[in-house]
């Protein structure tokens, strides 16, 4: 092999002549990447190394850095990567390193042996220091399962052992890194380029963009972070055309436009903007910010349009009495929160029944009389003797207990303080949700079909950070 030294750079000679030719066909640049950290927790644990081999143009680049992780390494791990602490206390720690890196990997394929691990450390490490990361990944431990599915092991270790690859300094970074790109060659050159190449793009996670992208749109999209916040796209006059929240937005984008089912209409999009968020909920409330902000209405998914929910209001009758009518609920911003939420108009009207039982109100002077009762005969209630005359103070009562009204299967989670951490940054946002709605200040509340969905799933998985109010 022939080496030409450039800093922490190594320009390498004709030792995968295949990879070369094939990663043209990637239409960008290809860094097959390694990573050794202090442990497997992709929270908790921080980098100590990094290398890479990158595919551009013909020309093949090694790099490499040794990472101050500012925490101690495990005596295991120290014995299992060959890193010790005192090997990394003079080196650089992330944030020296992140923008020559980031340099090197933006508009690349990032191809690692589990690739879920290095993308997301490398992911999680940049967030750390503000700089959104994300790019089109491929798994080599998938590639191999799928290449040779009738070995049962896929680990690095495995495949080194079944070709009888030379590796140095194993769990090395580099040396992995190379011992990755002698096996990818072997495997091109056994299963031929496009058997290869087929089995690396339906594996690929996150997905590239489609070529037929407009050059301005792919670029800002490649430019977008893989975490949790709203997307915004401005058309040619800077309207609005799309507004909608995500996970992961760069692997959730990136997917859709694959699959032929883009959220938003990108033949007429000039620009797109992504605001941030701490978590599922803050980014509900961002879009609602967004939607007040630019006046637009917002893309509505088609399983968004199939869900229903109906609430109770309370409205003035000819009598001068509060009367309950049950309503559908839309997406919007509104002057007050859901009175009670239900899946329909039947569970609605069922609820309003129990509910008037349980706080003795008078279900005639609320409107809540049973389907088909006409207006002009004897009140029921009154008839079957259980009536307290109740009704000259009905208004009063069914104002002060209105916030009884279940919201679903909720029990008693009518008004919650909900707070969401960055688990990366300890950044926090506490908000404030009320019948399935998030308050929006100055007396507004927002609703989307989506929320409820959003609220439960936090019932269920971030207990500790919801507080019940009344």
């Amino acid at each position: 092999m022939l080496f030409e030294f450039k800093e922490n750079k190594m320009i390498v000679a004709s030792r995968w002549p295949l990879l070369e030719k094939v990663f043209l066909r990637f239409g960008m640049p290809v860094a097959v990447v390694d990573l050794e950290s202090t442990g497997g927790n992709l929270y908790e644990d921080r980098v100590t190394e990094v290398a890479l081999v990158k595919f551009e143009q013909g020309r093949v680049v090694r790099h490499e850095w040794l990472v101050n992780p500012q925490k101690p390494i495990p005596q295991f791990v120290a014995g299992l990567t060959g890193i010790s602490d005192g090997m990394v206390a003079d080196a650089p720690v992330f944030a020296e390193i992140a923008g020559e890196l980031f340099s090197v990997l933006k508009g690349c394929v990032l191809v690692a042996h589990n690739s879920r691990f290095d993308y997301t450390f490398l992911k999680h490490e940049f967030h750390r220091v503000g700089i959104g990361f994300s790019s089109p990944a491929l798994c080599s431990v998938q590639l191999s399962r799928c290449l040779y599915p009738q070995f049962y092991k896929h680990s690095l270790d495995s495949i080194i052992e079944r070709l009888g690859i030379v590796v140095e300094d194993r769990h090395r970074a580099m040396a992995d890194v190379s011992a990755l790109c002698d096996y990818l060659e072997y495997s091109l050159s056994e299963h031929g380029v496009e058997a290869w190449i087929r089995q690396c793009f339906r594996l690929m996670n996150p997905k590239p963009l489609p070529a037929a992208l407009p050059e301005r749109l792919r670029e800002q999209l490649y430019g977008l972070p893989d975490g949790m916040g709203v997307l915004a796209c401005f058309d040619g006059g800077g309207k609005v055309n799309y507004i909608g929240t995500f996970e992961r937005v760069y692997s959730e984008v990136s997917a859709l436009l694959d699959s032929g089912k883009a959220p938003f209409d990108w033949c007429n999009t000039e620009e797109v903007r992504f605001f941030p968020a701490l978590g599922s909920l803050h980014a509900y409330k961002i879009k609602a910010e967004l939607v007040g902000r630019y006046h637009s209405g917002c893309y509505v998914s088609a399983k968004n349009l199939l869900k229903t929910f109906t609430t109770v209001r309370f409205e003035k009758g000819s009598d001068g009495m509060l009367n309950a009518k049950t309503a559908a609920l839309k997406n919007g911003v509104t002057d007050n929160p859901p009175t009670g939420l239900f899946a329909n108009k039947k569970a609605a009207r069922r609820a309003l029944s129990s509910w008037a039982e349980t706080y003795g109100l008078c279900p005639a002077s609320a409107g809540i009389l049973p389907d088909g009762y006409a207006e002009d005969e004897p009140c029921p209630v009154y008839v079957s003797g259980r009536c307290d005359k109740a009704c000259g103070r009905s208004d009063e009562q069914v104002l002060a207990f209105a916030h009884k009204l279940p919201i679903l299967d909720w029990g008693k989670m009518h008004e919650v303080e909900i707070t969401e951490t960055d688990p990366l940054t300890g950044e926090k946002v506490v908000l404030h949700g009320m019948g399935g709605a998030l308050e929006m200040g100055d007396g507004l509340w927002y609703f989307d079909k989506d929320l409820p969905d959003a609220f439960k799933a936090k019932f269920k998985t971030d207990r500790k950070n919801i507080k019940e109010i009344g």
